[in-house]
């Protein structure tokens, strides 16, 4: 590994954690109003669909989701299903963990199936001012994949080495809007000469409250941004010219959530690609939908 991918690493697995964790957790908490996006706890409150990060449920609960999530391509089709854990560790630290699954991927003649890479991540919250009617969040997120997908299928189901993640997240709710942004990169290793290129991703979005009642449920809207760079890969230790590329795709979702349930639906179009070299596997759309429940 280069020092640059060295000390990312040591960031992500020694300094995160412990900053994380040296977070007072005696800090008086503020409630807010029960209106809009406040109407039920924090568990349930709106959140991105394709973005990663602001996941803090609070202390003590677990949630589990079941997200079904399809990249569709002009020559290309990527199906998955993707189980996962949430617990609160603290109120401002929270562990997660995603298990998932290569319903069918298919490029051209090519199909795959099976397990894909394991996540592990922890999340934190580095500042947070709250008052009656405001929330202002900023998280850390770090996360590294296990490969227990196969690197060696085509197309391929995992990375076949370890990777690593770490990014940061910030939010603005109010009883009426939800703002956010969220930028990352994800560090992948070698094996053999054979290294996937390294990732950078950059989301926002803006999310408004349609319905609500106190206690009850949480009915909203939400447009998101999301894009994602991607580097060369090197296989064999050369570099592979018809590989990675820039994509950025836009769209709405919505949300439904109750005091131990939530649902959310979107659909993101591409509004701008451009692939390196003469990478002809163009995308169209991200459809992703998921549920969970809360314990």
């Amino acid at each position: 590994m280069k020092k640059v991918e060295v000390l990312y690493v040591l960031i992500m697995v020694i300094i995160l954690p412990l900053s994380l964790m040296g977070k007072s957790v005696e800090e008086e908490k503020v409630e807010q109003i029960k209106v809009g996006n406040f109407a039920l706890p924090v568990s349930q409150q709106p959140g991105p669909l394709i973005g990663f990060g602001q996941n803090l449920p609070g202390k003590g609960v677990l949630q589990t989701f079941f997200y079904y999530d399809q990249l569709k391509g002009v020559r290309s089709d990527f199906k998955s299903v993707l189980p996962s854990i949430l617990y609160g560790i603290l109120d401002r630290l929270s562990i997660f963990a995603q298990f998932p699954i290569a319903a069918k991927f298919k490029v051209d003649q090519f199909s795959s199936h099976g397990l894909q890479d394991f996540v592990a991540q922890l999340e934190g919250a580095i500042f947070l001012r709250e008052t009656l009617t405001t929330v202002n969040a900023i998280t850390l997120v770090a996360n590294m994949s296990v490969p227990t997908g196969s690197s060696s299928d085509n197309p391929i189901t995992g990375f076949g080495t370890p990777t690593f993640f770490l990014g940061f997240t910030a939010g603005r709710t109010t009883p009426r809007w939800y703002y956010f942004t969220a930028m990352g990169g994800t560090i992948t290793t070698s094996h053999h000469g054979t290294k996937f290129g390294n990732q950078f991703t950059y989301q926002f979005g803006l999310g408004g409250n349609i319905l609500y009642s106190s206690d009850k449920y949480i009915f909203n809207w939400l447009v998101e941004l999301d894009g994602i760079y991607v580097q060369r890969a090197k296989i064999a230790g050369m570099t592979a010219p018809d590989t990675g590329g820039n994509r950025v795709v836009l769209g709405p979702s919505l949300w439904f959530s109750t005091r131990h349930f939530f649902a959310q639906i979107g659909i993101s179009g591409v509004i701008a690609e451009h692939l390196f070299g003469n990478n002809i596997h163009k995308e169209k759309y991200i459809l992703e939908a998921g549920i969970g429940l809360t314990f």
